[in-house]
């Protein structure tokens, strides 16, 4: 599968509207901007369950007439396009609105099945002028197991319902035959209602603010500064891209610890390549699509979009719209890849992937950069504590909980961060829900890798068990591969989960595991991983490192064998003539640093492939 970068950009062909000012723009914006703030906070306040209202899981996003993005969070997928295969545009009505979850009937618009899309058109002067796009992740939607995905899945039936594109609302009128059925395939129909009115509800919402605009600014000037939007951002990205990346092949593999099915790793590789100005992402030499749920169905406007996503950072007052796949000319996919799997392959787990897929854009841009980006994000992590009440029923607690990300090259990685504007759940609000206790919620010392700015670290989650029995399961990356640094970084430390530490029934859980069963009193401890550090651990100012030992972050001992820096166990003074000649000792005998650091140093991703194929056959 090869897709090209349209010579009109993926902001369409220009249809000749005037210049708008740059004040009227900027007023524009900012009423798109405040417009995506009050619809989220509609699905925030409203809808029902904990991973929507708690952890944020949601997002509104505004399309042009074309399904191009105007702003929002789409990342580059085509959201309208399944929608006209079974309502062409001319079908669509004032009031409708639209919803779907099929990941491989949207070709990767919706990566997993508990991703629900709504969707509102926007008419003005008797057309469609604009959609607007409601998104959350629902709490269970059926499947194997309370919560849908899960890591022991293996095809996409077991991920929960399939909704394909339908008019769930038709001119103002409720589908409720079709919003019964799917209402009666949750184990939690009260809470996917509340959740998909939520949804409605936002999109609609949205809807009314895009109306308003056009209604106040016209329908010309509001066309003329959605695609001069699109158009200024699509430059950015495009001039970037040309400005960063020589000439040349830079090609980048990462690594899945394994499917949650059978023991052996996966692993991804990209290829980026420039001949002129013509620049192409290549993916093929991706191992085969997994018999697990870790497979990502990837399309060629969401890996532009990764790319667009690193070059925007140069100009952030540009909005986030379908300008950010202009990067990339050329992206070629292998279908029956773990990038592109051939149906009914599981998806549910996909994150796993996605996440490193990210992180490999800037590992591929390191090589073009001499190691200017950030280094290599921990996989966010999501445990399905499962268990039992007092009337027989059973409870599901979706968790998500924070990892490690890359150190930058001007400033250390973020400790214990879930994801974008996720949120962690509040151990309050844990305890209050559910028969839980979460006893300890704590830095991991030396999970960020060593560097001159020092990768974040992950966390130490202890929850206990107050109902009778349970079961859980574990999305938990990061347990075998860690993440990676750069220009002369460490790679960051790695994840794991066990029950009942410190006792005589402690027992190493399977990190990426499902069915795992708990009762009354048993307490889980989970260890999440952190991000890879960015330069030579040797070039952290020693102050900053003896901060990190009081602070918790850093051991005496990781202090001494990574940074070099010899620290008073007592009174916690740095010795700065024993931390010289440390440094001098360690720099002597390790050599000169390698772009990358993961197990060790190494510059190239065939160099690292051969020393993890030699220490873990598969």
């Amino acid at each position: 599968m090869t897709t090209f970068r349209q010579d009109e950009q993926a902001t369409g062909r220009s249809d000749g509207y005037a210049a708008v000012d740059p004040v009227t723009r900027q007023l524009i914006r900012g009423s798109l901007r405040a417009a995506k703030l009050e619809c989220e906070l509609i699905i925030e306040r409203t809808a029902m369950s904990a991973f929507i209202r708690e952890k944020k899981d949601y997002t509104v996003s505004f399309l042009d007439a074309r399904g191009h993005e105007i702003y929002g969070d789409t990342m580059g997928s085509d959201i309208m396009g399944c929608v006209w295969l079974y309502y062409p545009e001319e079908t669509i009505n004032q009031g409708d609105v639209y919803w779907y979850n099929d990941p491989y009937i949207s070709q990767g618009s919706i990566t997993h099945t508990p991703d629900m899309v709504f969707i509102s058109p926007v008419f003005h002067e008797g057309a469609v002028v604009a959609y607007c796009h409601s998104f959350a992740h629902f709490w269970d939607l059926g499947g194997s197991r309370p919560g849908s995905i899960g890591p022991a899945n293996t095809e996409i039936f077991h991920d929960g319902t399939l909704v394909p594109p339908i008019k769930i609302i038709d001119r103002g009128e409720l589908n409720d035959e079709a919003y019964r059925i799917i209402l009666r395939n949750s184990r939690y129909p009260d809470l996917l209602e509340g959740d998909s009115k939520a949804l409605m509800a936002a999109a609609q919402r949205a809807q009314e603010r895009l109306l308003e605009m056009f209604d106040r600014y016209g329908n010309q000037t509001m066309l003329a500064a959605i695609e001069q939007d699109q158009r200024d951002t699509a430059a950015l990205v495009r001039r970037k891209a040309l400005e960063i990346i020589p000439e040349g092949d830079y090609s980048v593999r990462d690594y899945m610890d394994h499917s949650g099915v059978e023991d052996r790793w996966y692993s991804f590789h990209l290829q980026l390549s420039r001949r002129g100005d013509h620049i192409v992402l290549d993916t093929t030499l991706s191992d085969d699509q997994a018999d697990g749920s870790i497979n990502f169905v990837a399309s060629p406007g969401t890996l532009g979009a990764y790319f667009g996503q690193h070059f925007h950072q140069y100009d952030p007052s540009l909005l986030s719209n379908s300008g950010l796949v202009e990067s990339i000319d050329e992206v070629k996919l292998r279908p029956g890849s773990i990038l592109l799997p051939e149906w009914p392959a599981a998806l549910g787990c996909r994150a796993h992937t996605f996440t490193k897929l990210k992180s490999a854009v800037r590992a591929v841009l390191a090589q073009a950069t001499d190691g200017q980006v950030m280094a290599g994000t921990a996989v966010y992590v999501i445990v399905y504590w499962r268990m039992k009440d007092d009337t027989g029923q059973w409870l599901l607690c979706t968790d998500g909980i924070a990892v490690g990300h890359g150190a930058r090259p001007f400033a250390d990685g973020l400790d214990a961060i879930y994801q974008r504007h996720n949120e962690n759940y509040p151990g309050e609000f844990m305890e209050m829900e559910f028969p839980l206790r979460m006893e300890r919620y704590a830095i991991v010392p030396d999970s960020g890798g060593a560097g001159k700015f020092r990768g974040g670290c992950g966390v130490i989650r202890d929850v206990r068990l107050l109902a009778d029995i349970g079961t859980f399961g574990l999305r938990v990356e990061n347990n075998r591969f860690p993440t990676w640094g750069v220009a002369g970084g460490m790679g960051g430390g790695t994840s794991r989960v066990v029950m009942n530490p410190g006792t005589g029934q402690e027992k190493e859980i399977r990190a990426f595991s499902d069915d795992n069963t708990w009762s009354r009193g048993d307490l889980v401890r989970i260890y999440t991983a952190g991000g890879g550090g960015w330069g030579d651990p040797l070039e952290r100012e020693p102050h900053l490192v003896n901060d990190d030992v009081k602070d918790g972050f850093v051991t005496l001992e990781a202090a001494l064998r990574d940074y070099g820096v010899v620290i008073n166990p007592v009174t916690l003074k740095t010795d700065e003539p024993g931390t010289e000649a440390k440094r001098k000792d360690i720099s002597s005998s390790r050599g000169p640093t390698k772009l990358f650091h993961r197990f060790n140093y190494f510059d190239t991703a065939d160099e690292e492939y051969e020393w993890i194929n030699e220490h873990f056959p598969r």
